[in-house]
Formats: C-alpha cells, sequence, structure tokens
C-alpha cells in the first residue's frame, strides 16, 4: 500500500477549470518549507468551492490561481475530484495546517509573517501562537491600510527577513493584494481569508463532528448568516452544477 505521506504533489485535478494539486498534511508542509527557501515568490491558495465559483467569473482571479500552489481548503473539492475520477487524498483546511507549519518553521528558524484582519486580531492570534511554539519568530500587521501607508507594511515585511507570509483578507482580494505587490513580498506566501479570525479565537470552531461530516461551511452560515448565505445558499448548488456539467462533458468525450 502506498504512504500517504509520500505522495508525489506534482500530480492534480482540474475541478471546474482549476487546478488543484494532491497533497496530504505532511507533503504541502514540505512544499511550503521548500518554498520558503527559494528566490522568487510562489503562492499557496486553498481551494474551496466558493474558490472556484470566482475563478469561473473572474479572469485575473483564474489566471492567479493557475501560477499558484492550489490545494484542496474544502471538503467539497475532495468530494468533487473523486466525482470527477481524481484523487485528492484529504481536505486541508488552512486553519487546521498553519500550526503544524508554523511549528516546523520555528524548528527551522524561518520568520513568519501575518498581514491581515482588523486591528488587533493577528496580533492576538500571535500571542497565543508563541505560547504555543517555543521559538516562533512570528510579526504581525492588520489588513487595513491606505495605499500611502502601504510602503511601510512592506518594508516591516522586508525588515522581518521574513520568509513565510500569511496574507488574510478574503478571496480574491488576497491575491490580488500578492499579484500587485508581488516584487517586494518574501519566497513563500500562502493566501489565509479569515484565517487569524479563527486563531485568535475571535470566530470559533465548528464542532468535530460537523468537520468530519464536511459540514463546517453549514456552521459558518450559522454564525454570520447574513455576509455569507449568498456565498453558501447561492454558491454550493452553483458548484455543483458546474462539477455535474464537467462530468457530463467528460462522460460524453
Amino acid at each position: 500500500m502506498s504512504d500517504r505521506n509520500s505522495i508525489d504533489e506534482t500530480m492534480s485535478v482540474d475541478i471546474t477549470g482549476v487546478r488543484v494539486e494532491s497533497f496530504t498534511e505532511a507533503t504541502l508542509i514540505q512544499r511550503v518549507l521548500a518554498m520558503s527557501a527559494g528566490e522568487s515568490t510562489q503562492v499557496a491558495v486553498g481551494v474551496n468551492a466558493h474558490v472556484c465559483n470566482l475563478a469561473r467569473t473572474d479572469d485575473r482571479f483564474r489566471r492567479l490561481l493557475s501560477s499558484s500552489v492550489a490545494y484542496a481548503d474544502g471538503q467539497s473539492v475532495v468530494w468533487a475530484a473523486k466525482l470527477l475520477g481524481g484523487d485528492l487524498p484529504e481536505r486541508l483546511a488552512t486553519t487546521d495546517v498553519a500550526e503544524p507549519l508554523l511549528r516546523s518553521a520555528a524548528a527551522e528558524g524561518i520568520p513568519v509573517y501575518f498581514f491581515g484582519a482588523a486591528d488587533g486580531v493577528a496580533e492576538r492570534a500571535a500571542a497565543i501562537l508563541r505560547g504555543r511554539i517555543p521559538g516562533l519568530n512570528l510579526r504581525t500587521h492588520h489588513g487595513y491600510v491606505s495605499p500611502a501607508e502601504m510602503p511601510a507594511v512592506l518594508d516591516d515585511i522586508a525588515d522581518h527577513g521574513t520568509r513565510i507570509l500569511f496574507v488574510g483578507m478574503g478571496d480574491p482580494a488576497q491575491q490580488f493584494w500578492v499579484d500587485d505587490h508581488r516584487e517586494h513580498l518574501p519566497p513563500a506566501v500562502l493566501t489565509c481569508g479569515g484565517l487569524f479570525d479563527w486563531l485568535s479565537g475571535s470566530n470559533r470552531r465548528a464542532p468535530e463532528w460537523m468537520i468530519r461530516a464536511g459540514l463546517e461551511w453549514l456552521w459558518r452560515l450559522m454564525i454570520e448568516p447574513r455576509r455569507l448565505a449568498k456565498r453558501y445558499l447561492l454558491g454550493n448548488p452553483s458548484f455543483m452544477a458546474a462539477v455535474a456539467a464537467q462530468r457530463l462533458r467528460r462522460s460524453r468525450a
């Protein structure tokens, strides 16, 4: 039987036009650590149904995804891959991957930076993580930055010696920000949406049984119905229809 931790991360599945690479938690962490040792900037993006929906209607976003390291952040993407005859071994929620990745970064002395969220949120998350992870070299800045203030933030990211940068702004704004400032960014960038809210405790994770059942989206809808109703109640059926249409096209071919 094959070792899931040694899966070739170059394997991928096309899901409604988005190429999602096959990773386990271990191989994704290895990939990000390898990125952090590079010279040019590479971007890792967690893909879920919402990301796939955005990519179908936004050419720039789709182009940026095609040049990124894309992994399965949503359970719906894992299910879609199986329906389409591919294999994504597990859902890799960025919220779950972040701490083991940061532990590996601390062990290797890799400086990390959190950029995004409201004032104080990323720093609260960082304080919790510093308490859990000895030697973690982590600096933060909130995401509410004017164009005039942005050069100072970019300088702070560079002055920290950052090798891994988490950018939490939501899709597609975070990918557009990375694209606009790419020449000033460190070698490894992870776009991470609301990660800092979850790590700081501002938002509470779903019960474990809901996560295992692939129902974390329902929990998020319950705690933020006004903001997320359109994304899930309209977006999830749209994604399912797009996957079904892709499967039908393949069967006819």
